[in-house]
């Protein structure tokens, strides 16, 4: 039998192997759990992602309808001036017949030309003198220039009441313009409040997005650390499974006896189903420890972990 102080060396050989294992396995424990949060980072980012695709087509949407709808203004606010002048010389013209009209109140044509004729029979069947007939002849030339501005009077009415009525419609023509117009700039408004709020959204998307990079970056340097402690905790088990192995080929080996094997697998028993009521993961150690056949060692004769 080995004398004690190899036995004790030996026992803390085998509990630091142990140790060391249960550490490898809490690393890759919180190495999964990292794994599984880059899973549900990246599940995130892509569905931002596509938010701020479909963001961005409706910027693009409301951003033509916007500009469809500023040239359609600029458009009619165009035809609304053109057709304020139009109207504007209308209003002229019509001034311009109010006023003759009124320097010819009493001008009838046909009360001038019955006038006219009748002068002109006086001159034919009376006898008169070359004095009076010079007058009578000077009378029917003004009747005639009064009649010839009668007339163009009343072409002026005639085409004047024509014209009241292209006013009229121009008018009403006028007033759909600018309803339209009102129509339209209200659609302005309301669109500029829409890209205003995509674009809000859309650059918190950005944002958020930037934050799960970021996160995302942060996770993958966390995962590269574990791996590194992973390798660092390999080494180790590696430089103490090469101690036992020395130990072993020298005689100093020490065996745990059968009681000592079933404490331990009892302890690591209750603590494996202490862990799995909580819901926690288990190791492949506590699994064993549960599952096992609780031998407690193997054909060499080695401790199980």
């Amino acid at each position: 039998m080995s004398n004690p102080p190899a036995e004790a060396t030996e026992e803390s050989i085998y509990k630091k192997i142990s140790n060391v294992r249960q550490e490898i396995s809490n690393l890759r424990e919180q190495k999964y759990a990292l794994i599984e949060e880059v899973r549900k980072i990246r599940q995130k980012r892509a569905e931002k992602i596509e938010k701020l695709k479909a963001t961005r087509l409706q910027i693009k949407t409301v951003f033509e309808e916007y500009n469809s709808r500023i040239n359609e203004l600029k458009e009619l606010k165009q035809k609304k001036e053109q057709l304020f002048e139009v109207i504007k010389e209308m209003k002229k013209e019509f001034e311009e017949i109010r006023n003759v009209m009124k320097k010819t109140q009493g001008m009838n044509p046909d009360l001038l030309e019955k006038r006219i004729k009748s002068l002109e029979w006086k001159i034919q069947t009376s006898s008169l003198t070359l004095e009076e007939e010079k007058k009578l002849i000077q009378r029917i030339a003004e009747m005639e220039k009064k009649l010839n501005e009668a007339k163009k009077i009343l072409k002026i009415k005639e085409k004047g009441s024509e014209e009241r009525a292209e006013f009229l419609a121009k008018r009403i023509e006028l007033a759909t313009i600018r309803q339209k117009i009102s129509t339209l700039i209200s659609e302005i408004t309301d669109k500029r409040k829409i890209l205003k709020s995509l674009r809000d959204e859309r650059d918190k998307l950005v944002k958020e997005l930037d934050q799960l990079s970021s996160q995302l970056k942060e996770k993958s340097k966390q995962i590269d650390d574990l791996n590194a402690q992973i390798d660092s905790k390999r080494k180790e088990l590696d430089e103490l499974s090469k101690t036992v192995k020395e130990m072993k080929r020298g005689g100093n080996v020490y065996r745990p006896n059968q009681t000592e094997v079933t404490e331990m697998m009892e302890k690591k028993k209750k603590m494996a189903e202490e862990k799995l009521k909580n819901g926690e993961r288990l190791t492949f150690e506590e699994i064993y420890a549960l599952y096992g056949d609780n031998r407690g060692t193997n054909e060499d004769g080695d401790n199980i972990h």
